[in-house]
């Protein structure tokens, strides 16, 4: 299983982070915040593999956002930008927006672009929709969101993997990093940010020991703690690799 540590390339961390780590694993980086700045660069040169989001969730609060020139704007990104190192695009999964018809619509503008866009399946679309695109999708991964109670309970997650890897495809669960789930459940791919909210909560998880501090401490060193959490996720990367 490979674990994708997501929001680096947005993180007021990034310099001090990037200055001390040679080589990063695995990151995941989102289309929504590739245009403010150069970060993405350092990371697709220094990841083993890297995952792009469509970054449609920062969108869905309220936002206005023209959805069409968005995603032809991202497969120009991709256009652009695609190696061997991204093994995959995440589509709009835009569907509690602007439906499922729609969804599949802003799908094709993406495909022209690349053959390695990942379809986030949701409720709404039904157990059906989620088996014929495992049978019959033209790329060999697909996706699930892993937002517990969203979607799908913490129960069913194996039978979703299960499907995927009866018809040959590989899993990404988006947003899950829970150990209780990772520790049963044999996804392929997952990812979070939970380095990051790891600080918000005054709390960093090692192999020996939980390091807690104050608010306080974690202000005045927070890039620095940070840092030490982004290591920590990256042993944690190394643990799950082989289950």
């Amino acid at each position: 299983m490979k674990i994708f540590l997501s929001a680096l390339e947005a993180s007021e961390a990034f310099k001090y982070i990037n200055e001390k780590i040679d080589k990063y694993l695995y990151n995941l980086m989102s289309f929504y915040y590739l245009t403010r700045n150069d970060n993405y660069k350092e990371i697709i040169r220094k990841s083993e593999a890297i995952m792009i989001d469509s970054g449609a969730h920062s969108f869905q609060k309220g936002k206005k956002v023209k959805w069409y020139e968005y995603t032809e704007s991202y497969a120009e990104w991709i256009k652009k930008h695609d190696c061997d190192k991204i093994i995959g695009y995440f589509e709009m999964d835009v569907d509690n927006v602007l439906g499922y018809e729609k969804v599949l619509e802003l799908r094709k503008i993406l495909l022209k672009a690349t053959n390695k866009i990942i379809p986030v399946w949701h409720k709404n679309r039904g157990i059906e929709d989620y088996i014929n695109m495992c049978k019959n999708y033209e790329f060999d991964i697909v996706a699930i969101s892993g937002f517990k109670n969203e979607d799908i309970v913490d129960s069913q997650y194996q039978n979703f993997v299960n499907v995927a890897h009866k018809y040959d495809k590989k899993i990404h669960g988006l947003g899950l990093t829970r150990r209780e789930i990772l520790d049963k459940v044999n996804f392929d791919f997952v990812d979070s940010s939970d380095w990051v909210h790891a600080i918000v909560y005054g709390r960093i998880d090692n192999k020996r020991h939980s390091i807690k501090f104050s608010k306080k401490f974690g202000k005045e060193n927070r890039k620095y703690l940070m840092y030490i959490s982004y290591l920590e996720w990256m042993e944690i990367q190394r643990k799950y690799l082989y289950k």
